[in-house]
């Protein structure tokens, strides 16, 4: 079976052929046993792909309203270059 490095934004259905896909799968190592523990992680990555998001947008806003780098890298736990190389980026889309 060949997926994607990092599959984005997979519905119900394709998540369950993924699962469907290891379980009909020879014994390789592979042994998927409880569909709920997969469906909790599914749910923890959309929720930090919300936070990733809430964040960005928040250090724009931060930004936009005059916060130094310093400032907002000091909110995330992070060093002033740090938030620079991560939210700069985003200045210029």
């Amino acid at each position: 079976m060949k997926t994607s490095k990092h599959p984005k934004n997979l519905t119900e259905d394709e998540a369950a052929a993924i699962v469907k896909a290891f379980d009909d799968a020879p014994e390789d190592g592979y042994v998927v046993v409880e569909g709920d523990a997969l469906a909790e992680l599914r749910a923890a990555a959309a929720e930090r792909k919300d936070a990733v998001d809430r964040i960005n947008s928040a250090a724009m806003r931060a930004r936009s309203e005059g916060a130094s780098w310093g400032v907002i890298g000091a909110q995330l736990g992070m060093t002033r270059q740090g938030a620079r190389q991560r939210f700069e980026r985003l200045t210029s889309t």
